[in-house]
């Protein structure tokens, strides 16, 4: 009766967004990245080039390990980060937690977390599942 796992990510998507500017400009590194044009390998535009670019931001695996699972990590990064998200073409940034859980799922989000996510006035999207 416990969180198993949390997978805490930030979605990074528009019709002009650049992941690979995104990298450039900051120095992270992101996982799931497509460039507009690029051909999908997956999806509703499988196979024909996508109308938009993609990127994920994840955090580091030393931070996976914490008892927030990287929440606050990601969620300070992106604060410092959004403007340039932004200029890069992100049209939509989305702070996603996937808990996995076993009987009964109770988590809780710092309040420290809580504010940064407000101040940015992003969506915080959480969906759960039982391992």
């Amino acid at each position: 009766m416990m969180i198993v796992d949390m997978d805490v990510r930030c979605h990074l998507y528009g019709e002009k967004f650049s992941a690979k500017k995104v990298e450039e400009l900051t120095g992270l590194t992101l996982d799931n990245k497509m460039e507009i044009g690029d051909i999908a390998t997956m999806g509703k535009y499988k196979g024909t080039p996508t109308p938009y670019g993609n990127g994920e931001l994840l955090p580091p695996n030393k931070y996976k390990q914490r008892d927030d699972f990287g929440l606050e990590w990601i969620s300070l990064i992106m604060k410092e980060n959004i403007s340039v998200f932004r200029n890069c073409g992100a049209e939509n940034i989305d702070l996603v937690i996937g808990v996995f859980y076993e009987g009964q799922c109770n988590f809780t989000l710092p309040s420290k977390t809580l504010k940064l996510i407000g101040e940015m006035g992003i969506e915080l999207q959480v969906s759960c599942y039982e391992s």
